[in-house]
């Protein structure tokens, strides 16, 4: 289903120079570099935001790419403060609006059925199963815990979450009977209350989860995704996935090169598995995409379930879109294989070799000699707490499809640099842009 597309540049209609003609046997090859990264723009998901916000818009500004894929960019206002930011550098951009209320175009489970949709809001203030609490009565108990010990602005209800960590430390206790409670309306309301505290007031949070049936998704089920170009885009579209507490869609562009060439672009952040094994809290599953692991031992199944289901969708709308043209697919798949030699974990291991299966990786024999993670234990956006357990994985990718492992000129990581000066218990330090770090590949287009 193709939305409201919103490519904000005035030069957006700008033909792209050279012969449009693929079979001109003037056309020369293209050398192109295309690049993926993360942002971390998610609130009290990742610490940091406020700090890292202006230098992230500066370093995209001054960036070099010619096609750029970003993921975790929230909200529209952060969107349209990048787009502004790096207009002169990227004259082209593509991001698409979407909220609690957007379609998924294939919703079908690992069955081909459809999951039912829920009717009823997600903490009634009703009692369910042994319990002698309404479900709206556990979640203003967990709130109220929050907003006493990791309010923005205690004694507000406009306060909002100052970190997860904080949320986890002082509030477990108090987030349990809804965790474990025995029915599974209190999967709904933790899966109401959970994305919702990294970004949204008290206030907001106790409104929404007793009176609006589809409050599930976090920043109001708005996607993370868009692309800069140095070169036109057209043929865009948002490609709605399934997805648990976040917004999931694939972004599909056509980059006009200056050859002549077309190159499909696709855009993605699949969903995490929030496993314990890996370094990665875990996290109740509470979506319909697990294959049934609901219970907590299940929990990281039922993340992995859900994110090879969004991969196979992505190969077969890939093949389906793209046919025999040239495309590249980029982003956070939260899926990664080991590199012992380099002390990088496997992650999602699965879903990878689903891609690689399906897709040539866009990197040079040399890189993968010797490659570089990008959701690193040593970033200390991604380990704020220097937990010595965190693991390093290598979670960001590139690949190819319909172009040869012959069209890779290059791979490189990039956005590595400590960039931003942060306060760490009195002492400044400085951090890097996000708690990922980005890719290159320099690819060759014929």
């Amino acid at each position: 289903m193709i939305r409201s597309l919103v490519i904000l540049s005035a030069l957006a209609l700008v033909v792209a120079c050279g012969d449009s003609n693929p079979e001109s046997p003037e056309r020369q090859p293209q050398e192109v570099k295309v690049d993926s990264f993360n942002v971390a723009l998610a609130g009290a998901f990742i610490p940091f935001e406020a700090e890292r916000r202006q230098p992230l818009a500066d370093a995209i500004a001054a960036h070099d790419a010619d096609i750029l894929c970003l993921q975790e960019v929230w909200t529209r206002e952060d969107k349209e403060m990048i787009r502004d930011a790096a207009a002169e550098a990227f004259p082209y951009v593509v991001f698409f609006p979407d909220n609690l209320d957007t379609v998924i175009d294939d919703p079908t489970d690992q069955q081909g059925e459809i999951p039912p949709t829920p009717t009823t809001v997600p903490c009634p203030d009703e009692v369910f199963g042994m319990d002698t609490s309404t479900m709206k009565a556990l979640m203003d108990a967990a709130i109220d815990c929050v907003s006493a010990n990791c309010s923005t602005d205690p004694g507000s209800e406009d306060g909002r979450t100052t970190s997860t960590s904080c949320a986890t430390k002082f509030c477990t206790p108090v987030i349990t009977p809804i965790l474990f409670g025995t029915d599974p309306q209190h999967g709904r309301c933790y899966a109401c209350i959970a994305p919702q505290l990294p970004t949204s007031t008290f206030r907001e949070i106790r409104e929404s989860c007793p009176t609006v049936v589809n409050q599930e998704l976090a920043f109001g089920g708005q996607n993370g995704v868009m692309v800069l170009s140095r070169h036109p885009l057209k043929d865009s579209e948002d490609w709605v996935l399934p997805g648990t507490w976040n917004r999931r869609t694939i972004l599909k562009t056509t980059a006009e090169l200056p050859n002549g060439a077309e190159l499909d672009t696709y855009c993605n952040h699949l969903t995490p598995i929030f496993n314990p094994a890996s370094g990665i809290n875990v996290y109740p599953y509470t979506g319909q995409y697990g294959v049934g692991s609901t219970l907590p031992v299940d929990w990281p199944a039922g993340w992995q379930a859900e994110q090879e289901l969004q991969a196979e969708k992505l190969i077969n709308y890939v093949a389906s879109e793209s046919g025999e043209r040239p495309a590249v697919i980029l982003g956070d798949f939260n899926s990664g294989i080991a590199f012992p030699a380099q002390d990088i974990v496997a992650e999602g291991e699965e879903t990878y070799q689903l891609l690689e299966a399906a897709y040539t990786p866009a990197y040079t024999a040399e890189y993968l000699g010797e490659p570089l993670c990008t959701f690193c234990s040593t970033n200390p956006v991604t380990n704020p707490d220097n937990d010595p357990n965190a693991t390093s994985v290598w979670i960001d990718h590139i690949f190819l499809h319909n172009l040869p492992e012959s069209a890779v000129r290059s791979t490189a990581r990039v956005f590595d640099d400590d960039l931003v000066p942060v306060i760490v218990d009195e002492v400044e330090i400085v951090v890097p842009l996000s708690d990922h770090f980005g890719m290159r590949s320099v690819i060759v287009v014929p």
